[in-house]
């Protein structure tokens, strides 16, 4: 459950990251803040998936 709260915790910063740097005019800091934001949530959905799998075969 940390890993889950430590990625979702990146992925509200990378957003916020995203948006700040948005309104100021740099883009590419803001594409940055974009793909960390989509690597955090792929991680995220890994780990959700690899723990549905274990969930799976214990039963």
């Amino acid at each position: 459950m940390n890993e889950e709260n430590y990625l979702r915790k990146k992925m509200v910063q990378a957003l916020q990251t995203e948006r700040s740097m948005l309104e100021e005019g740099r883009l590419l800091e803001a594409l940055d803040a974009r793909y960390e934001y989509r690597r955090s949530r792929q991680q995220l959905l890994q780990l959700w998936g690899d723990r549905r799998n274990e969930m799976q075969t214990a039963m």
